[in-house]
């Protein structure tokens, strides 16, 4: 017969043993440690901490999810083996935080402002950018007053804007497509869009930059009051995604997989099934306090990536020439580290993790419609749209010989620096193509062979970069603008060719 001090001992020892296999295989990454709503023993399946604004574009992921709690009848649970916690984070900073210290497993953020945040000298240098989630389609904008027609008009004005924010961003870019710097403006720093919105309605300031559905809110406590731009036309500007720690991604990289492919198969739901919107709202609503309408209107100004436009963002599709991760990453970089806004940020390379997005294409099984997104398409311009106003003006010289309308090498490397990025990431706005000439010869011949040449430029762009042809207005203007000095032939705008938005 065992003695009791016997049975004792042993039971202590068989649990020590037990304990330091558990530890053993934590701490070596073959099993992970349990997460806030799941249990070592019981209920295995994975649970994993998202964290997410109040905004439309997380809809999918709340569907896919079944709420804001983990589920056991959602459809990430019951089809993807995985649970998620999903974190309301519309403080910022805590947000992050949360991230650093491992509280939150994967947030939100946007490729333009990540630069911000990954200076080498942050403490967000291990984070990696692994999702694209949707790009802004009209969910934020800038509203200014009565007197303001164009984006030229903006130059000195007063303009409420959250610095280094998605919201500064499409400022700064609408500024350039009108060449105006942004030390030509009053910038008002608020906190957010929310902030921004109220300034402009107490008239404090002469536009603002916020979100749907405050911008309705402004134009309507505002006499005269209208959206100048928006990502309608700058379709390829804000884009949300997913950041998470590198050792996490690469230590759970299955379970991620799986989380991704959830939310690709519940974007896919957004974009195309209104019934799946309408389900997502009500949840939404729930989870985040707000009415349905709120979500339903917001999906309709998103538009939530595919698989397919994951492979186009991350550079993985060859033949894709629109808008990249990388591009837009880098060129923010550029822009806020000369506004002293970060300082020697990471390059895209180091903070981009394409590895997920490489799984699941060889998995090739991705539910729902991922095909990516086509180029924009435009109806033939109607009059009425061609006697449209222009919303902002661009010029770029472009030289060209003695009564010829063909353009070199020189035009053409022109063209692509100074204007086909523009035109890439406002691809929701037509483009009126206007050339001059000097005031020598004929008038008539003048206004035949400025047409002609803004019709290459045309042709150039449509050939080498696969715009709709639609999307352009041909315009010639002769000598119309040109600068009579008493010597004929003598001024530059025959060089000179403007590139016009409109909005369609």
């Amino acid at each position: 017969m065992v003695r009791p001090w016997v049975k004792i001992f042993l039971t202590v020892v068989v649990i020590a043993i037990v304990a330091s296999v558990i530890i053993y295989l934590r701490d070596s990454g073959k099993v992970s440690e349990p997460k806030k709503g799941s249990k070592l023993f019981g209920d295995k399946t994975p649970t994993y901490t998202i964290g997410v604004n109040t905004y439309a574009g997380f809809a999918p992921i709340v569907w896919i999810n079944g709420g804001l709690k983990p589920n056991d009848e959602s459809i990430i649970t019951k089809e993807y083996g995985i649970k998620l916690n999903i974190v309301i984070q519309d403080d910022f900073i805590a947000g992050r935080n949360g991230l650093k210290k491992g509280e939150i497993d994967m947030i939100y953020c946007t490729v333009d402002a990540l630069p911000t945040e990954m200076s080498e000298s942050s403490d967000m240098t291990d984070m990696r950018h692994f999702m694209l989630l949707n790009w802004s389609r009209g969910a934020d904008a800038i509203v200014v007053n009565k007197y303001i027609n164009t984006v030229g008009d903006l130059k000195g004005k007063k303009i409420a804007v959250a610095e280094a924010t998605a919201a500064h961003t499409l400022l700064i870019n609408t500024l350039e497509t009108n060449e105006i710097n942004p030390d030509d403006i009053q910038i008002i720093k608020v906190e957010n869009g929310i902030e921004a919105a109220q300034m402009f309605k107490a008239k404090q300031v002469d536009a603002c930059v916020t979100w749907s559905p405050d911008d309705i809110d402004c134009i309507e406590a505002v006499q005269g009051a209208k959206v100048l731009v928006s990502t309608k036309q700058a379709t390829h500007i804000i884009c949300d995604g997913l950041i998470a720690n590198e050792d996490f991604l690469d230590a759970r990289k299955e379970d991620v997989a799986k989380i991704v492919s959830a939310i690709l198969y519940a974007n896919s739901k957004m974009n195309d099934d209104p019934a799946a919107v309408a389900e997502a709202a009500k949840y939404f609503a729930k989870g985040f306090g707000t009415g349905e309408d709120f979500c339903i209107d917001g999906v309709e100004n998103i538009r939530f990536a595919t698989l397919g436009d994951q492979l186009n963002f991350y550079g993985l599709e060859s033949g894709y020439n629109g808008v990249k991760g990388d591009d837009l990453y880098s060129k923010m970089s550029r822009v806020y580290e000369s506004l002293r806004l970060t300082k020697k940020p990471l390059a895209w390379r180091r903070v981009s993790y394409p590895g997920i997005i490489e799984m699941l294409e060889r998995s090739g099984d991705v539910k729902g419609n991922q095909e990516a997104e086509g180029g924009a398409t435009f109806s033939k311009a109607t009059k009425e749209v061609e006697a449209k106003a222009v919303i902002s003006n661009k010029k770029v010289t472009i030289n060209f010989g003695v009564n010829q309308a063909t353009l070199n090498n020189d035009a053409k490397m022109t063209i692509d620096q100074e204007f086909v990025n523009i035109a890439k990431q406002f691809s929701g706005a037509r483009i009126r193509v206007e050339g001059n000439t000097d005031n020598t010869g004929n008038y008539a011949a003048n206004v035949e062979l400025s047409k002609r040449r803004a019709q290459a430029v045309v042709d150039y762009l449509v050939k080498e970069y696969n715009f709709d042809r639609n999307r352009f207005i041909v315009t010639g203007n002769g000598p119309k603008h040109a600068v009579n000095d008493g010597v004929s032939g003598s001024n530059i705008n025959y060089r000179t060719t403007d590139f016009q938005l409109i909005a369609d």
